[in-house]
């Protein structure tokens, strides 16, 4: 529903290799990702991964994705509008970032 009636510019499906390695790859040359964590809801089980794996912050991102399975770029007038296309098919999404300028990906 979502590709039907919204301007859909990528879609990234987050699996292994997670946010580093995916997200890139639905941005134009020059393009970077700007991720606003705790802008969606990050479960408890990757806290206690995390401490008791003894497993990186950042590194987090890329081994268990932190929650975030897919990534569908759109512009930022439309966002509303996917999450309610969304939460109509029973699925939860959030808004939790932004293109760049600059390459890579930040999360802040």
């Amino acid at each position: 529903e979502v590709i039907r009636n919204c301007d859909v510019h990528g879609i990234s499906h987050i699996t292994g290799g997670g946010f580093d390695e995916n997200i890139p790859r639905i941005l134009r040359e020059g393009q970077g990702i700007a991720i606003e964590e705790g802008s969606w809801e990050i479960l408890p089980v990757f806290r206690f991964l995390e401490k008791y794996g003894k497993v990186s912050h950042r590194e987090m991102f890329n081994i268990f994705n932190m929650g975030i399975g897919m990534v569908i770029a759109l512009d930022a007038s439309e966002a509303q509008r996917a999450i309610d296309l969304l939460a109509a098919q029973g699925e939860r999404a959030s808004v939790i970032g932004r293109v760049t300028a600059e390459e890579g990906v930040v999360i802040a």
